[in-house]
């Protein structure tokens, strides 16, 4: 199961952390555009959506094992916060959690905009499309943040 979670982990949150700085930096590095990046950002999203789909039942699993060593499942999803540790990997869990609905809110409501300005190959409005992408740098950016800082909560707890 920890090997689940750490390969899922490794893709949902390198894809995120290399978009992300793709599209932070693309009016630095020759040859990188908006248009490019965010095509291959979408044509990556099953990617993306199925390592977050392996990701988050393995890290909920070893979550409550990982606080209940010996329990039989089911067994009920404590944040606990009475050790350094346990603090820690709740306040990860609590991070995944806000990260998991800036995603959905990246997919339905930032992204969106970009699908239909891209239509059959064809950016409509120029302008308007670097706007949207500016506005899915930032967001990814943030995901990409949560996620890492989520991870390293995760690290020093010794998980």
């Amino acid at each position: 199961m920890h090997a689940v979670n750490v390969v899922a982990a490794t893709v949902h949150g390198g894809a995120l952390l290399i978009f992300a700085l793709l599209l932070l930096f693309r009016a630095a590095i020759p040859h990188v555009g908006s248009v490019g990046v965010l095509r291959v950002y979408r044509s990556f999203g099953a990617g993306i959506g199925l390592s977050l789909g392996a990701f988050i039942p393995t890290e909920l699993y070893l979550h409550v094992v990982g606080q209940n060593p010996g329990i039989s499942l089911p067994a009920s999803l404590a944040l606990r916060w009475d050790t350094t540790e346990h603090s820690m990997l709740s306040a990860r869990l609590a991070l995944l959690f806000v990260g998991w609905i800036s995603y959905v809110h990246l997919e339905i409501w930032t992204l969106d905009p970009a699908r239909t300005l891209d239509k059959d190959g064809a950016v409509v409005d120029a302008a308007a499309y670097e706007t949207t992408a500016g506005r899915v740098s930032w967001q990814l950016a943030l995901n990409a943040a949560l996620f890492t800082a989520a991870i390293v909560l995760g690290t020093l707890a010794g998980r």
